[in-house]
């Protein structure tokens, strides 16, 4: 019971993980993971509106699913350059 619970937060939910590195262009940069079934690529993309507030250029977009036993859930990682402003 207690897997089979655990099993289903990490299905349903994941974090949503920022990462702010300075890319080789010398601009600000956010690395974004979007994990799990209840997250879809418009909530990366407001995390990212959030940290860009001057707007951001998408640099990389990947969707990958992992499988496991009971299932599988996707993962995204968006990864953006933030415009000056």
């Amino acid at each position: 019971m207690r897997r089979s619970a655990i099993l289903l937060i990490v299905f349903l939910t994941a974090c949503s993980a920022t990462v702010k590195p300075t890319l080789t262009n010398g601009r600000d940069g956010a690395v974004i993971s979007c994990d799990g079934l209840l997250y879809s690529w418009k909530i990366c993309e407001r995390a990212a509106r959030k940290s860009c507030p001057g707007g951001y250029d998408v640099v990389d977009r990947q969707e990958s699913r992992n499988h496991t036993d009971y299932g599988s859930y996707p993962t995204r990682k968006l990864v953006v350059s933030c415009k000056q402003y």
